[in-house]
């Protein structure tokens, strides 16, 4: 099946590693032009210099919880090639605590990166996707965006976040055939679960492995996610091939959440 990607302009933030990596990947094998936008700009350069193909890649340093970052990474992306045709909100972090232990700081900082971080990104590139009356707009979620998890209660509030601002842009930009839709990963061996991991061994007594297994028993597919899986979806939901879904927030768990 032909995505037609190819000569698409892509923002993809927290693109250097994980899922956000497997997903920038996945654009230039389809011959789109990719904007990594990430605070470890060591990594993307990294990544950069890895990937194959004729596409483009730019490298541009961002927090994502910065107004002033997120316009420039538009800036940049509009000065270098005159429009953006995709964006995938991928920039998160994640923390397990009990709700009692969550201190101010920790609630602050897990919703200004995943919550407020898609809403500054966004509402920085909608403009030219208005003006160009086209746009796919992709939010990364979580299970823990439908379904809150024991731990991860400011987690879950800023993924509910997400699914809900997916929801209101669909209705609120579908006038200008820009579609925007979520994908809510599972289990995936990264970087992010290796801490909920951790926190989990603390707190239960039992090794990470085991902790790992007894998750991965409760899927019914039987088998944990990989960054690949999610980068899929997202190349899919990126396309004309997807054109009359928006609103959706896709899961992509084995089974582990149905809706």
């Amino acid at each position: 099946m032909e995505l037609g990607l190819r000569d698409k302009v892509v923002i993809v933030t927290g693109g250097a590693r994980g899922i956000g990596a497997a997903i920038a990947s996945g654009f230039v094998e389809e011959g789109a032009n990719v904007i990594i936008g990430d605070i470890s700009v060591d990594l993307t350069g990294e990544l950069a210099a890895k990937m194959k193909g004729g596409a483009k890649i730019t490298v541009v340093r961002i927090d994502v919880t910065k107004k002033s970052d997120a316009e420039e990474l538009v800036a940049k992306t509009m000065k270098e090639y005159g429009k953006i045709d995709i964006l995938v909100n991928n920039a998160g972090v994640v923390q397990e605590k009990l709700f009692v232990d969550i201190e101010e700081d920790d609630w602050d900082r897990i919703n200004h990166i995943n919550a407020k971080g898609v809403y500054l990104v966004t509402q920085a590139v909608v403009p030219h996707m208005i003006a160009s009356r086209y746009g796919k707009i992709v939010n990364i979620s979580s299970r823990s965006g439908k379904d809150g998890q024991i731990g991860l209660s400011h987690y879950a509030a800023s993924k509910f976040a997400v699914i809900g601002l997916t929801q209101a842009l669909a209705k609120e930009l579908g006038e200008y055939n820009i579609n925007v839709n979520a994908v809510c990963p599972g289990i995936i061996p990264t970087a992010m679960w290796d801490k909920i991991l951790a926190a989990r061994t603390e707190r239960q007594g039992l090794p990470s492995e085991q902790i790992f297994k007894n998750l991965v028993r409760q899927i019914p597919l039987g088998r944990p996610q990989n960054p690949d899986d999610i980068a899929k979806v997202v190349l899919f939901l990126s396309s004309e091939v997807s054109r009359n879904i928006t609103g959706e927030a896709i899961n992509v768990n084995g089974g582990l959440r149905m809706d």
